[in-house]
């Protein structure tokens, strides 16, 4: 039986299988073929894919698109937005896997919304002062009771139209909670906190996008307990700064000409960080991110 060649998006893609939603709506399940696995590139949840299938038999993927970007954890590909969901408390923020994240996302020419879930129950005013002078979006969330956050609501909504969003967070957070508030006809599986250890148990195991509307996808992630942007190759000493335009800003007046920003007495950098101008948790963010990029050697990458 001859193979028709079709065009369509990864949505789903697991151990090997992935779910290509061709344009006309209807899916087939594929399998890459053996020469992307020889040239080491693994399709990913929204590239975009040519792929050949006859009836009643599993569909290959042929071709990838070229890409706008990808990243790796979470594994997924031309994100246009990227929901980032952390809770003002239990468990209390990572405030440098938060940057991690927002650096790569701006590294990859991603737009960010930070989504603070558990608003209720904890203090999140500092964030809300931290990140949206970084210039970041930030909306408040409680997904256990969203009456009175219709507006944060709209506005997740409203930045992921017609655009491949992918959420994210660390187990516990509520993510998935948030999606299924934000979309209520998902019904994603949730999971509970644990008591003892305080973390959640990972309800995502695969990476999924869902169709919310004409050019309107939305992934659910699996949930991460670290980031390691720099054994991911997705950052760079060279570029580090301009990840952190909250302090590039500061350094662009430097009158050191190689200045790293960390602690050089004089430096305009450090001058904003004294007067109250650079958050100093963002400060020690770029500084962590900074030591542990300057090891890595080129044959790393």
């Amino acid at each position: 039986m001859e193979n028709i060649s079709h065009e369509g998006i990864i949505i789903k893609s697991t151990g090997g299988l992935y779910t290509v939603e061709k344009d006309d709506g209807t899916s087939e399940e594929c399998r890459a073929k053996g020469a992307f696995r020889h040239s080491k590139i693994t399709p990913l949840a929204g590239d975009r894919v040519t792929f050949e299938c006859a009836d009643g038999k599993e569909g290959f993927i042929t071709k990838i698109r070229e890409r706008k970007n990808s990243l790796i954890r979470p594994a997924v590909a031309n994100v246009d937005l990227l929901c980032v969901v952390i809770a003002s408390r239990n468990p209390d923020p990572d405030l440098f896997i938060l940057d991690k994240l927002c650096a790569v996302a701006k590294n990859n020419g991603i737009e960010v919304l930070i989504i603070v879930n558990k608003d209720d129950i904890g203090d999140s005013e500092e964030i809300f002062e931290v990140y949206e002078k970084a210039g970041f979006m930030v909306v408040p969330m409680c997904a256990t009771d969203p009456d009175g956050y219709e507006k944060s609501i709209e506005t997740i909504r409203n930045l992921a139209r017609n655009k491949i969003s992918f959420f994210t967070g660390a187990s516990g957070v509520g993510k998935s909670s948030v999606l299924n508030v934000v979309y209520p006809e998902l019904c994603l599986e949730t999971g509970e906190i644990s008591k003892k250890i305080r973390r959640g148990k990972h309800t995502t195991r695969v990476t999924t996008l869902f169709k919310m509307g004409e050019d309107t996808y939305v992934g659910d992630t699996p949930g991460f307990s670290s980031f390691d942007v720099v054994g991911f190759s997705m950052l760079d000493s060279e570029v580090l700064l301009s990840c952190f335009p909250d302090i590039e800003k500061h350094a662009l007046d430097c009158k050191y000409k190689k200045c790293t920003h960390i602690c050089e007495d004089g430096c305009n950098v450090m001058k904003a960080l004294a007067n109250g101008e650079i958050s100093p948790s963002r400060h020690e963010s770029y500084k962590q991110l900074f030591n542990e990029l300057k090891e890595v050697k080129p044959w790393d990458n």
